[in-house]
């Protein structure tokens, strides 16, 4: 076949025999040989979203779609792959729907790899799609933690491909390329459980970059962090040949694992093979730690950041006298107030309460009827007031997100309980705790993830203290313009003091409420509900209610919280409830040194506790 003359003369070009086998061979065991080298090679790999098995006995793709594959094992086997392609790509004929078409990326490495020149196939579809994408350069783009979503509460990236001409004024239609969960429920909770467990195709999508700012940026009020690549021009375009390889393509979608992070990695590991990013994260890819093996890899060009409405607003806002705060809040209410203040100080105004009420028309999803003629009035008596702009850009924060503690993290702890010493190893699979060290994440929200505790006592008992699956926090503050709800979600298992004893109950608790800045730090006040449920309990299950309240601060070289819960157990009828202080001091972005000191009230018994840990991020 004259393919296979082709693949015997490029082979033999690409890998010289001396370099694949020392012994003499007969010519097609040579052959074999050297197309199995070829199919082990980084970048063919790479294309096919091949990684080892679990047990590393094997190769499996991630593409969990027959139409990425030529050859019928090609999802297990990448050398029949390899075999099928060079085949496909020989075959005469052309059009959009030819293999050489259907797979530009492929062809392209294979004919570079093996010098090989293969039939000219005219692809109009994708010529058309590419010469209007207009890539130069690719920006990775990196929207921060959104709690009230389960598929972004670690945050979210994508990639941007950016034209030659790139400028602030352009960037917004420069077109995307997305990788996400194809779900339309609009039920949170089975949205998480088909996410965890791959319930949803993932797709890749191709949109303008405008269409994510106003989902990130203006509707879910995300900071974006903007990371310019240095991808050579070569290395661009092969991207965006592999780009329009899986845009059809079906991949199982996992929130923890295979998710958006996980895919751009395979993306830019087609794009430069040999980055070998996508191994670095067998198990999970938390957005923040994929951007961290990006920075390290050395594809960081330069790094920009667009803040949220909300962010601009808040910035505008501190620059604004407070004696104006209460005029701009009715302005954005009603328009045609008489406002009696000098030049500057009414631009001011004019631009808080038109940025207020756009913020609050998409927060509260207002129609737009409601609120675009007021809108409208506050720009037509700005654009009357010659002067620029009174206001500063909001500052960039000194720490980015992916600069920031990394998301593992195992401590030790020594203490004292009730009047025996304790030993304690803790270990958490992330990702960010309301008394870890602060740089990088937003103030006032927490997410851990599988953090668990291990207790030795001076008595010998040695046992589980507490396994957190899932715990969420986040305080907002309150004033005149924002009115966020202050919540939390648990989910797990924690001792609990009784009369018998301090048994491992399973829980599952929530609370609800307000917070406000007080003395430099956040306070806070909430009500909370309580689940608890194990055999040490009577009645197998007990509910609780309660309020909860306390301070988080910043300083005295770290950060602490100061926090007071309770809960009367309606079940078994007793009330008890714990004050506590926990300060943190930061030694490093990877390292704290940890106080603790409590007083527990349970079921007839009290006791104090007190604790010194070192815990290591990593």
């Amino acid at each position: 076949m004259k393919w296979a003359a082709w693949l015997i003369a490029g082979l033999t070009a690409a890998c010289p025999v001396g370099a694949v086998s020392a012994s003499p061979a007969p010519p097609e065991n040579r052959q074999r040989t050297s197309v199995a080298k070829l199919a082990q090679d980084e970048g063919w790999l790479a294309l096919g979203h091949y990684r080892l098995s679990a047990f590393g006995d094997r190769w499996i793709s991630d593409a969990d779609d027959e139409g990425f594959f030529l050859a019928a094992g090609g999802k297990t086997d990448p050398e029949a792959e390899l075999l099928a392609d060079l085949e496909a790509f020989a075959r005469p004929g052309g059009g959009d729907d030819h293999p050489a078409c259907r797979f530009p990326a492929r062809l392209h490495w294979l004919q570079s790899r093996l010098s090989l020149v293969f039939p000219e196939h005219d692809c109009p579809a994708f010529r058309t799609w590419r010469d209007k994408l207009r890539a130069h350069a690719v920006s990775l783009i990196f929207p921060a933690a959104y709690l009230n979503s389960p598929s972004s509460m670690f945050g979210h990236s994508f990639l941007r491909l950016d034209p030659e001409d790139l400028n602030p004024d352009n960037a917004l239609l420069a077109a995307t390329v997305n990788y996400a969960a194809d779900a339309d429920d609009d039920n949170e909770l089975f949205y998480a459980w088909r996410g965890l467990f791959g319930g949803y195709p993932g797709r890749v999508t191709v949109l303008p970059y405008y269409e994510k700012v106003k989902e990130y940026n203006d509707l879910e009020n995300r900071d974006i962090w903007e990371y310019r690549l240095n991808l050579a021009p070569a290395e661009v375009a092969q991207l965006v040949r592999h780009v329009w390889e899986l845009r059809p393509i079906r991949f199982d979608y996992f929130f923890i694992g295979e998710n958006c992070a996980y895919r751009l990695l395979g993306i830019l590991d087609a794009a430069r093979p040999g980055l070998a990013l996508r191994r670095q994260f067998p198990l999970r890819a938390i957005p923040a730690d994929t951007v961290r093996a990006i920075v390290a890899g050395g594809l960081l060009a330069e790094a920009s950041y667009r803040p949220s409405a909300a962010t601009l607003l808040d910035s505008h806002l501190q620059q604004l006298p407070q004696i104006h705060h209460a005029l701009a809040r009715r302005l954005a209410d009603r328009a045609d107030e008489k406002i009696e203040l000098a030049s500057d100080a009414k631009a001011g105004v004019l631009e808080v309460a038109y940025e207020f009420s756009r913020y609050r028309a998409l927060d509260e999803k207002r129609p737009r009827e409601a609120e675009a003629g007021n809108g409208y009035r506050l720009l037509r008596a700005r654009s009357r007031v010659d002067v620029p702009s009174p206001f500063e850009p909001p500052p960039i924060p000194a720490v980015r997100d992916d600069q920031g503690h990394r998301s593992r993290a195992a401590g030790l702890e020594l203490g004292w309980r009730d009047h025996r010493a304790y030993g304690e190893f803790n270990l958490r699979s992330a990702y960010h705790g309301l008394t870890d060290p602060w740089p990088g994440y937003r103030a006032g929200a927490a997410i851990r993830f599988l953090d668990g505790a291990l207790r030795y006592y001076e008595n010998g008992d040695f046992r589980l203290d507490r396994l957190d699956v899932l715990d969420i926090r986040s305080f907002s503050p309150r004033d005149e313009f924002f009115k966020p709800l202050s919540w939390g979600l648990g989910l797990g298992a924690k001792r609990s003091l009784l009369r018998e004893g301090r048994p491992l109950l399973g829980y599952f608790g929530g609370d609800a409420g307000f917070a406000w800045e007080l003395a430099g730090g956040l306070a806070y006040l909430q009500a909370g509900a309580l689940f608890e449920t194990g055999t040490a309990l009577a009645s197998g299950v007990d509910f609780g209610l309660g309020p909860r309240l306390g301070w988080l601060y910043r300083g005295l070289g770290g950060q602490g919280w100061l926090s007071f819960s309770a809960d009367c157990h309606l079940v078994n009828g007793w009330c008890g409830g714990k004050l506590g202080l926990e300060h943190t001091v930061n030694l490093g972005s990877d390292l704290s040194l940890s106080f603790r000191i409590s007083r527990e009230r349970g079921w007839g018994r009290e006791v104090d506790e007190l604790g010194l840990g070192l815990r290591q991020f990593f």
